[in-house]
């Protein structure tokens, strides 16, 4: 299987590329700053005449795209997905999305919500919702809409949510986290794992991949601290304007065999 990933030196991104070297697959990233394997491309994803060009020299079996861009991502939507999608043919195309709603159990066929310009990550959010529509016309696509993303990469890496936190356990200055607002989350290596098992996967539409049961933000941060032993007493529960967005998670596990977890030590099950 030849893989191409774009976005390798993301967090997620790096985390699936090196599993599939590891494997003894072949595989080749694409970073657009820090690349930390010497096998990686530099690519700015704009240039889509080196993208597509990239694209057809290497000739993979599957393309997957890790790419996220908080203040770019709906260029990427109107410039470069439609110019990617041309030369895609039959590769399989795994597509990294988000929440797309602010619902209770989002199902798959859930109805995206475009953000107004009032709202967090307003071009985030739209722009992943935007490139869906282009890429749902694919013949062989899978779009993954996933929780929040959190744990320790291979290369013993923290996502930024965990860093933060250490930050104020280790300073013991408070941190106020909304004891009423619920969202899906994920581990990294997790995630990484499904992607690579949809890879080869004939399944094609859209998936939700996260934990079975979602969290407020302060059981999330009260769990990191007790996942990596750490004093939770800096962490303090508040309430504020109520904003739900977690992910059904039935068909994920109807269609996938990878195992998730989950980070709360009372729900430790197989799923």
């Amino acid at each position: 299987m030849k893989v191409l990933i774009i976005g390798a030196s993301g967090f997620l991104g790096r985390t699936i590329y090196f599993i599939i070297k590891s494997s003894g697959n072949e595989v080749l990233g694409t970073y657009s700053k820090n690349g930390r394997d010497s096998d990686y491309v530099k690519l700015d994803v704009f240039d889509t005449g080196s993208l597509t060009g990239l694209v057809r020299d290497f000739k993979p079996d599957v393309i997957i795209w890790t790419v996220m861009n908080h203040e770019l991502e709906e260029e990427i939507a109107e410039k470069v997905m439609p110019a990617l999608c041309d030369v895609m043919g039959n590769i399989r195309f795994i597509f990294l999305s988000t929440s797309v709603a602010y619902e209770k159990n989002m199902s798959e066929n859930v109805e995206p919500f475009l953000r107004s310009e009032e709202s967090y990550n307003y071009h985030y959010f739209n722009g992943k919702i935007k490139s869906e529509r282009v890429i749902s016309r694919l013949p062989n696509y899978c779009i993954v809409r996933t929780g929040s993303i959190y744990g320790i990469d291979p290369f013993g890496v923290m996502d930024n949510r965990s860093l933060i936190l250490k930050e104020h356990v280790d300073s013991k200055k408070t941190y106020i986290r909304a004891g009423n607002i619920k969202f899906s989350i994920i581990d990294v290596n997790e995630l990484a794992d499904a992607i690579i098992e949809l890879a080869t996967n004939d399944y094609v539409g859209i998936l939700n991949v996260s934990e079975e049961k979602p969290v407020s933000h302060y059981e999330f941060n009260k769990a990191l601290c007790r996942k990596y032993g750490w004093d939770d007493s800096c962490v303090v529960a508040n309430e504020e304007k109520e904003n739900i967005y977690y992910l059904d998670n039935s068909l994920r596990k109807r269609i996938l065999k990878t195992r998730i977890g989950s980070l709360r030590r009372e729900e430790e099950h197989e799923l």
